[in-house]
C-alpha cells in the first residue's frame, strides 16, 4: 500500500471513529463499506495474519453495525408472534432454537410452524388437483431431460467439502425452469398452460428465495448425503418423471420409496434429508417449492417482505456482516 493510500485509509478510519462516537451508525457503516471496497485487506486480511488491536476493533465494529442495519430494517415485520420471533432469531436478537429433532434450516426458521417430515398431499387444499394438472404435461418435462446438465449441488448453498459431495457434483444434474422466482430461458419456452400453473398461489412466491422449479436427475447408484434445506416456510414437492422402485427419499430417518402409482411426494426439507437411486437407470423428478400451508396470508406477506429487505441489504452489506467470524473461531 502506498503512503498516499495509507493516509487515506487512516483518514477514513478516523471519520468512522468520529461517526461511532457521535452515534451516527449509518454513516459509519457507509464508511466501512468504502474501506472494504478500496482497502479490503484491512477488514479481511489473510487468515493467520496477526491483527493489530485497532484492526480487530474495526472488524468487530463492522460486523455488528451491518447486522444492526438489517435488524432495524426488518424489526417492524411480523403480523404474528412467530414471524416477529423468526426475524429476531435471524438477526441474532434472540437465540435460535429449533422445534423438532433433526430440523435445522440454514437460512430462515419460523418457530411453532406445524410440520412433519413427510406430508400427505391430500392434506394441502388443492394440491392433489394441482399435481394432477401438472402431471398431464409430464411429456413436456421429460423432453427436457437432455438439457439437464446444470450441477444442482452448486445451488444448494453451503455443503461439506468432502469427497462424497465433490463426487456427487458429477452425478446430480438439473435444469431450472424457475430460479429465484423468475422463469429461466427454458421456463419461458414452456407452453402457456404450464406457465399458468407455475403462477399458482400454492407455490411459495417470495423471490428471490423462492419458488424454485427444477428438473432433478440423479444418476444410477448415487446417494445424496444427509443435509438440511434453507427454511421451513416452504415444503418441497417431488413429481415423478422417470423413477424406479430402488430410489427413495429419507427425511428425519423416515424412508419413502418411489412406486409406480406414486403421484407425488411432499416433504419438509428443513429436516435432515437424503436421497438415493439404487437402480441402473437415472431417476428424474420435477421439484417445486410450495408454501407451508399453515402460514397465514399475512405471514406469507411478512416472509415476502423480509426476503426482499434481506436481499437488498445483503447486496449492500451482507459481506460486511460476516467479517467478524474470524474473531470467534
Amino acid at each position: 500500500m502506498t503512503k498516499k493510500n495509507k493516509n487515506k485509509l487512516a483518514e477514513t478510519l478516523a471519520q468512522i471513529t468520529t461517526a461511532i462516537e457521535a452515534a451516527d451508525y449509518n454513516n459509519a457503516l457507509l464508511l466501512y463499506s468504502k474501506v472494504y471496497t478500496y482497502w479490503p485487506e484491512f477488514l479481511s486480511p489473510p487468515i493467520g495474519l496477526p491483527l493489530s488491536k485497532s484492526q480487530a476493533t474495526h472488524i468487530h465494529n463492522v460486523g455488528n453495525l451491518a447486522r444492526r442495519d438489517l435488524f432495524i430494517k426488518t424489526q417492524s415485520i411480523g403480523s404474528s408472534d412467530r414471524l416477529r420471533k423468526a426475524v429476531k432469531m435471524f438477526c441474532g436478537a434472540e437465540h435460535k432454537l429449533f422445534d423438532k429433532t433433526l430440523q435445522s434450516p440454514s437460512f430462515l426458521f419460523v418457530p411453532n410452524l406445524p410440520s412433519t417430515p413427510f406430508i400427505d398431499i391430500n392434506s394441502v387444499k388443492g394440491l392433489d388437483s394441482y399435481v394432477e394438472a401438472l402431471s398431464v404435461h409430464k411429456h413436456e418435462f421429460i423432453s427436457l431431460l437432455t438439457h439437464a446438465n446444470e450441477r444442482y449441488i452448486h445451488d444448494k448453498g453451503d455443503v461439506p467439502h468432502t469427497d462424497e459431495w465433490i463426487q456427487l457434483a458429477q452425478k446430480w444434474n438439473s435444469l431450472h425452469l424457475i430460479k429465484g422466482g423468475k422463469l429461466t430461458d427454458h421456463g419461458l419456452k414452456l407452453p402457456s398452460e404450464i406457465k399458468k400453473l407455475f403462477n399458482s398461489p400454492i407455490l411459495a412466491h417470495c423471490p428471490p428465495h423462492a419458488p424454485e422449479v427444477v428438473i432433478s436427475v440423479l444418476q444410477p447408484n448415487t446417494l445424496i448425503p444427509p443435509h438440511f434445506g434453507i427454511s421451513n416456510i416452504k415444503w418441497t414437492l417431488h413429481i415423478p418423471l422417470v423413477v424406479n422402485n430402488k430410489s427413495y427419499l429419507s427425511v428425519a430417518n423416515e424412508r419413502v420409496y418411489w412406486k409406480k402409482d406414486t403421484t407425488a411426494i411432499l416433504f419438509d426439507d428443513s429436516y435432515q434429508h437424503s436421497a438415493e437411486n439404487g437402480d441402473k437407470t437415472a431417476r428424474a423428478v420435477l421439484i417445486i417449492d410450495i408454501w407451508n400451508p399453515h402460514l397465514t396470508l399475512g405471514e406469507r406477506g411478512d416472509v415476502t417482505r423480509f426476503i426482499r429487505e434481506y436481499s437488498e441489504w445483503s447486496s449492500q452489506y451482507g459481506a460486511l456482516a460476516v467479517l467478524d467470524r474470524r474473531l470467534y473461531k
